[in-house]
This record gives structure tokens, sequence and C-alpha cells, in this order.
């Protein structure tokens, strides 16, 4: 007797305890929720990935329920992993993707990528035209994360030298030319041997006298041509710099490395190159003169053009999208929005990447970095991704090879916009 009662005892515990878990997965106490993540950050100790995995870490503390798994690999493998994934319906929850619309577009128009608030994320300080870069047909679908800016690096103690005041203008860089010269001192250096920064100054020089960054985007989408009168005007006044001794003579054969320390060893005014060098402000392998010296300002305009100063030839990468087809996508977009709040700051406390959000400079912040910030701050426009990142990698060369024989003088401006019109039309095919 005593024996089937505790038999029945046990049956209704046993019972009682799988209608009691059942409870709790359908309401979801005591459940793990698990929150795939992917990215191209392999390492998670120091700069970036150290940002996320505090961002992580914090996002957890808030949702004890909630478990991150990170995916990682480098460039090339991540984005064959994501075309693999996608082509399963098995992309992570939140991912890193690039916005390129050749990598990004493919899968908006899959319905794999959720679409955005931009009115969320406008509250977050985002730099002029960012958000932008991330739109397609209206909708949001992405949020930018580090940004590039196109700036001049000057020594301020060279300028005093020559007795040349701080340029805001092209023109005035070239009337500068012969008293820097007469110092022994080279006007401007920067990477001509890999061609791509001589492309970064194309795009910028071509606003400057249009108005407008918009016609590069036009002339890759077939929109417009590289014949145009801008781009014509835009190579014959590039061409025309490397005629007034702008440039370090040996420009197209002088590498990252070399045209960097020709500027370092204070061998030269001015280096024009992006907002990622202004390490060189606490570099030990530079002067402490050099260091003390050392300042920034905005690409400098054209006379009689119709660009002006804030506005800034910028690209902004790292940017993080929402599997459309998750089973966590309000959790996911909650995740997305606290990231967006807190890694700028985090960002720049650590020095991990220059933030595509306004951030507060820090008192303990170098003048070079202040000042990026306030360029960054005030700009009007952004370029958003370079010419020659818009297209394919065979117009990419091409346009690095025009630009090194347009600055050898080698090949006429008028030749010069023919042939990258050509490029351009090849790609669009």
């Amino acid at each position: 007797m005593y024996r089937k009662i505790g038999l029945f005892a046990l049956m209704l515990i046993l019972a009682t305890t799988v209608v009691f878990a059942q409870g709790a997965k359908e309401s979801g106490e005591g459940e793990t929720v698990v929150l795939r993540m992917g990215d191209n950050i392999p390492d998670r100790s120091t700069g970036w990935g150290a940002v996320i995995e505090r961002i992580n870490k914090e996002f957890i503390e808030m949702h004890p329920e909630v478990e991150i798994t990170t995916e990682s690999y480098q460039d090339q493998a991540w984005q064959e992993k994501v075309k693999i994934y996608a082509t399963a319906n098995q992309l992570p929850d939140v991912m890193k993707y690039w916005s390129f619309s050749t990598l990004l577009q493919p899968l908006v128009d899959g319905k794999f990528v959720e679409p955005l608030n931009m009115d969320t994320f406008k509250q977050y300080g985002y730099m002029a035209g960012s958000l932008e870069g991330n739109v397609y047909d209206g909708e949001l679908y992405g949020i930018p994360v580090s940004a590039d800016l196109w700036v001049i690096y000057v020594n301020k103690a060279l300028f005093e030298k020559a007795g040349v005041p701080l340029p805001e203008s092209w023109e005035d860089i070239v009337a500068s030319v012969p008293k820097f010269k007469a110092q022994g001192i080279i006007p401007m250096v920067t990477d001509g041997k890999d061609g791509w920064p001589l492309c970064e100054m194309f795009d910028n020089i071509q606003q400057r006298i249009s108005g407008s960054f918009q016609p590069v985007a036009d002339a890759i989408d077939r929109k417009a041509r590289y014949t145009d009168d801008n781009f014509l005007q835009t190579a014959r006044y590039i061409q025309n710099l490397v005629k007034a001794g702008v440039f370090q003579s040996d420009l197209v054969t002088s590498d990252y490395g070399a045209s960097r320390n020709l500027f370092g060893q204070e061998r030269a005014a001015m280096y024009m190159m992006g907002s990622w060098e202004m390490g060189l402000a606490t570099d030990p392998n530079f002067s402490d003169s050099f260091r003390e010296n050392l300042d920034v300002i905005e690409f400098p305009i054209v006379e009689g053009g119709k660009g002006g100063s804030d506005d800034l030839l910028a690209w902004f990468g790292g940017n993080y999208i929402v599997n459309a087809k998750s089973e966590h996508k309000d959790l996911a977009l909650e995740y997305l929005e606290y990231y967006a709040k807190v890694f700028p700051a985090y960002a720049w406390e650590t020095q991990a990447t220059f933030p595509a959000q306004k951030v507060e400079a820090r008192e303990s912040d170098t003048i070079v970095a202040k000042k990026l910030l306030d360029i960054a701050a005030d700009a009007k426009t952004t370029s958003g991704t370079p010419g020659l990142d818009r297209s394919t990698a065979a117009f990419k060369e091409t346009h690095q090879d025009l630009m090194r024989r347009l600055m050898s003088k080698i090949i006429t401006p008028e030749a010069f916009v023919a042939e990258l019109d050509a490029a351009a039309e090849k790609a669009a095919k």
C-alpha cells in the first residue's frame, strides 16, 4: 500500500516538474538566449576587439539571460563566410559587414537585412552623411562605426622658417613653393607609388571645383562621364600642381613609409594623408621638435571653385547590420542601439579607431587629435566611399595607374579622363 502511494507521489512530482519546466520554457523564464554575432576582428584582447568585448560584457550584465557567441575571421574569409551563411539562411543575429554596394546591396535585395529606424540612430551624433551611406530605397540598413578623414598634416616650425602662413587654398600652397624650396624644404609629400592617395586627392579636388562629391558616384554609375568638364578641369589642375613643384620629385616612386618619413624627419612642410596618422603626434621614432610642431588642417579650397573647406572627403567603415530573419530580432536591435550609444566614447578612450560619431575631446588628447575631432564635427557634407572603391578591382587598379601617369606628366589631362571613362564603362558592363 505505502509502496503504491509512494509511486503515485513520485509520478505526480515528475509530472508537475515537466509542466513547470514547459511553462518556464514557454514564458522564457530561466532560458538562455544565444545572440550570435560575426565580424572581421579576430583579436579580442586589444584595440577594436577589446572595445567590442567590453560592450558585450555590459550588455550581458543588463540581460543576464543572454549569451553572446562571436565568429571572427579576416576580411576575405569573413566575406566568404557571409555568402555561405546567407545561402543557408544562417546569418548571425548581428554582424559587422561592409557598406559597399557590391557587398551590402545583395543582402538587402535578398531581404536578409533588417531596416533600421533612422530617427533612433540620428540621436547618437553621427557625422554628416555617414548614415546615408547605408540607405537603400529610402531605408536605413546599417550603422557605420569608424571614419577616415582626408586631411593635410603640417609642420608649423617649417612654415615659420620659410615665412609662410598656413594655407587656406591650393593657390596659397603653389605660392609658397619657392619660399619652401629656398630653405631646402619639400612643400608637400604623400604616397604616390601606391596610387590610391592620388585618387583620393582627385575626388577631393573635383569637389573643390564642382562643389559636390556626387559627380564621382554618378560617373561610376554611368549617370555622368569622366570626360565631363569638371573632371577635365580637375585633371588639369592636379597636373599643374606637379608642374608648380608642390610634391616631392620622386612622388610616383615614393611609397607610404618613405613619404611618412620625409615628413617625420622634418624635410617636408606638409603631408597629405588620412586621419589614421594622428599617431604621428606621439610617435617616438620622430623628434620632440617634430611632435611639438605637428598640426593638421582641412583639405584646402580651390580659389574660384564651389566647394568649401567644411566639405569633407570622409568614408565610413565597420558597418553593423541585423539579420532580418533572426529569431531574436528585437534583442539584436536593442544591442545595436546600445552599441551606437557607447562605442564612440570607448573607441576614442582607447584610440581603437576614429569613430563615425561626434565625441568630446579629452584633456590628454594631442592637438592633432582635438583638431581632427573638430574637423569631423564641423563637416557640412561628407563624400562617403571614394571613387576607386565604388567599382571593380580592375577599375581601381586602372584609376591608380592613370593617376601615377598623370602626376608623372606622361599622359595629358584629356587622355587621362578619356581612359578613366573607358575603364568606368568597362566596369559597369
